[in-house]
């Protein structure tokens, strides 16, 4: 077999030359593609990795709330109990307040309307004894009563120092009195009362007898500056004083007790 030297050297240089060909034209650009897609890969790879990383920390993080779940559900229904309870001991302590604060208006309220009952029907009872009293001694014989109170004024009016007597009349002379009377008197009584009177004074006296039914019983005798009353009106009006007066006082102590 013959070989042609220069034929093999013209098939070697046209085999490099069809290496360098497809080296810079088809292997490069191959290669390239490969590397690029190998890249790809590699990202979409490591992509899926990291997803997959993430879905796995999402599983666990979910996996230990399902875990936490009861504990944390025990913990509100312990809260939330423990604040209803708060709430509930509020209420009743806000309610056992407010039903005290009402029981004592209450008892203040039934207090003072027992009180003013009581006042009212006290004072009623006073006004009865008052009328009652009134009553029968306007039927009683005015008269004797009369006179026996005239005595006691005039004896008042005798028991007086000198100038307790002539700070009453202030000097004047004759000593004007106004005898108030419940009932008319004899002229006898008149006439010892001005006697009376004229010598506890030591000068005349000019005396102005004047019928007064409202006394009831009594007389008073008026001065330039002062009155002496002996009357049932006036014993009757300090009595009734006296009754309110105790009365009051007693309501009183018994609404501070």
């Amino acid at each position: 077999m013959h070989i042609d030297g220069w034929t093999l050297l013209l098939q070697a240089i046209n085999f490099l030359i069809l290496v360098w060909l497809l080296r810079r034209f088809l292997y490069r650009p191959v290669l390239a593609v490969i590397a690029e897609r190998q890249a790809t890969t590699e990202r979409v790879r490591s992509e899926a990795e990291a997803a997959r990383q993430a879905a796995e920390a999402t599983r666990r993080s979910l996996e230990d709330q399902r875990t936490a779940l009861p504990a944390e559900r025990d913990r509100l229904i312990a809260a939330a109990r423990a604040e209803a309870e708060t709430e509930r001991d509020v209420l009743l302590e806000k309610a056992r307040v407010e039903a005290d604060h009402a029981l004592e208006e209450a008892r203040k309220r039934l207090s003072d309307e027992r009180a003013q009952a009581l006042e009212a029907l006290q004072r009623h009872a006073v006004d009865l004894g008052t009328q009652l009293a009134t009553r029968l001694l306007r039927d009683a014989p005015a008269g004797s009563l009369t006179r026996s109170l005239l005595d006691e004024a005039c004896a008042a009016v005798e028991a007086l120092s000198g100038d307790q007597r002539h700070a009453l009349v202030d000097g004047i002379d004759p000593v004007p009195v106004r005898l108030a009377m419940a009932a008319p008197l004899r002229e006898s009584d008149t006439a010892r009362t001005r006697e009376r009177l004229a010598a506890a004074f030591g000068r005349p006296v000019a005396l102005e007898p004047a019928e007064d039914p409202s006394l009831i019983a009594g007389v008073e005798l008026h001065f330039a500056h002062s009155v002496v009353r002996r009357s049932w009106k006036q014993t009757l009006a300090e009595a009734r004083e006296e009754m309110t007066r105790h009365d009051s006082a007693r309501n009183t102590a018994d609404a501070v007790a």
